[in-house]
């Protein structure tokens, strides 16, 4: 089938399994089956699509997340590895990236790191800054690992929970992207059923990993530190009044592209 065919046929289908911008993922399927890039496909109407899209399709129609699929996603401009068992990349993550940017840096730690997509773009953003990260994943510690090489990135990656790894050492930024999703809470098909659930959830309110980094993170920083968290929707101002609480002084609440508080920037 011609790829324009294909995409049409796709798009009609992700719709009517409920895909959001059910169009842009069959292009993205289309482009990955034949191994090319979207622009590719976008210019060559008439390519074949090989038999092998068909099976991408209904792992998108079943809304395992198209990120999964393909292997990849795009952060920071750059293509960082996906693998199940890890959560995936979020574009208002990026606002955790340029507030830690604007510091002073030096040392940074990246507490739950993933991909590893904020510890390496702020080293490959900052080559001459020390940057760590951890996770209590040991599969996202190696797909940490993994995306440092592939993108060059001097990023130390240890399995840790929290600090347990670093006692002896102090910081002049952290930064970390927590579980914040309160238990029951409604979620996506792609992630509740798909993303791993440790690093999602956190309690009945969706604080417990805010209330463990208010306690350990400020003997992890030095004088002047900042701790930079990433925000769910709407949870600013209890995040804010419960760091306060634990006598840390919100600097700022950096909204996203979106307008949504997002980086929560905290002084000990």
């Amino acid at each position: 089938m011609r790829v324009d065919e294909w995409i049409r046929s796709a798009e009609g289908r992700l719709a009517k399994a409920g895909v959001p911008d059910s169009r842009l993922d069959a292009q993205m399927l289309a482009a990955h089956a034949l191994s090319q890039e979207r622009s590719w496909i976008l210019a060559h109407p008439e390519a074949e699509v090989p038999i092998e899209a068909e099976a991408f399709l209904k792992r998108r129609e079943q809304r395992e997340p198209l990120a999964y699929i393909l292997g990849w996603r795009e952060f920071y401009g750059r293509r960082f590895q996906v693998v199940p068992g890890v959560l995936v990349p979020r574009q208002e993550t990026e606002t955790l990236v340029e507030v830690a940017l604007e510091g002073l840096g030096g040392k940074v730690l990246d507490v739950g790191t993933g991909t590893g997509c904020l510890a390496v773009t702020i080293k490959l953003e900052r080559p001459t800054w020390m940057v760590a990260a951890c996770d209590i994943s040991q599969t996202a510690v190696s797909l940490a690992r993994t995306n440092a090489h592939a993108l060059d990135a001097t990023v130390h990656v240890t399995r840790s929970d929290m600090f347990e790894a670093f006692m002896d050492t102090q910081f002049g930024v952290i930064v970390s992207n927590p579980p914040y999703v309160a238990t029951g809470a409604e979620l996506p098909p792609e992630v509740a059923g798909y993303e791993p659930h440790e690093a999602l959830y956190a309690g009945l309110d969706g604080l417990d990993f805010y209330r463990r980094l208010a306690l350990e993170a400020r003997h992890r920083l030095v004088s002047w530190g900042r701790l930079i968290v990433e925000l769910g929707d709407g949870m600013e101002p209890e995040v804010s009044a419960m760091f306060t609480e634990h006598g840390w002084t919100v600097v700022e609440a950096r909204p996203d592209l979106g307008g949504m508080p997002r980086a929560l920037v905290l002084t000990p």
